[in-house]
């Protein structure tokens, strides 16, 4: 049976290439940033402004690093649930995809 979006099954669909992790995410500064951040804003921020209370399990950049966002900015940081943050990703693949 094919996958839903897909027309291969789940026993012959290609390999997914390996996502590459940015080296930064994996340096100490960006773990020290990042736990102090969830510190000080533990809940979603997006949840927060759409009015539910959500835990954040990330923090998110606003402008992302390939697109030369600061890396230790707390002006460029966003605590996010999973559910927030695979939307906004979406949503900047979608303009990347439709820009090229």
């Amino acid at each position: 049976m094919a996958e839903p979006g897909s027309s291969y099954c789940l026993e012959h669909r290609p390999a997914r290439s390996p996502k590459e992790t940015d080296p930064f995410y994996l340096s100490v500064a960006w773990r020290r940033f990042r736990t102090w951040y969830l510190g000080q804003h533990p809940l979603c921020e997006q949840c927060e402004r759409e009015g539910r209370l959500t835990p954040a399990a990330m923090v998110d950049h606003v402008v992302e690093l390939k697109d030369g966002g600061d890396r230790l900015s707390e002006d460029n940081a966003m605590a996010c649930c999973w559910k927030c943050h695979g939307i906004k990703t979406a949503a900047e693949k979608n303009r990347r995809k439709n820009h090229q």
